[in-house]
């Protein structure tokens, strides 16, 4: 029966089926942030790595900074994600608006 449900409510307060619903945008909206950044720096990263550049401009990064700046990469989404630890549910529950229906 559990394996059925979207959302099982562990007390009768159906105010916290609301407040599931912000925490999971605010989730998606993080996942959303960090495969930016993944992108963002796989983008600019692997050419420099990868020497790429090099021809053009002459620059080449020493093996040691790539590996530095794919750990950068790491800590920088695993940073953002624990941003969500600092989730504060929602001040006002009459004022949220779920899939363009307003809550009152």
């Amino acid at each position: 029966m559990l394996e059925a449900v979207d959302i099982l409510l562990m007390k009768s307060n159906l105010e916290d089926v609301i407040i599931a619903i912000h925490l999971s945008r605010k989730t998606y909206s993080h996942i959303r942030l960090n495969y930016i950044w993944a992108l963002g720096y796989n983008i600019l990263g692997i050419p420099i790595a990868t020497r790429a550049l090099f021809p053009s401009s002459g620059f080449r990064l020493p093996p040691w900074i790539a590996g530095a700046a794919m750990a950068a990469s790491s800590v920088s989404v695993v940073c953002c994600s624990l941003l969500l630890k600092n989730y504060e549910r929602p001040k006002k529950l009459g004022n949220l608006e779920i899939s363009g229906t307003q809550i009152e």
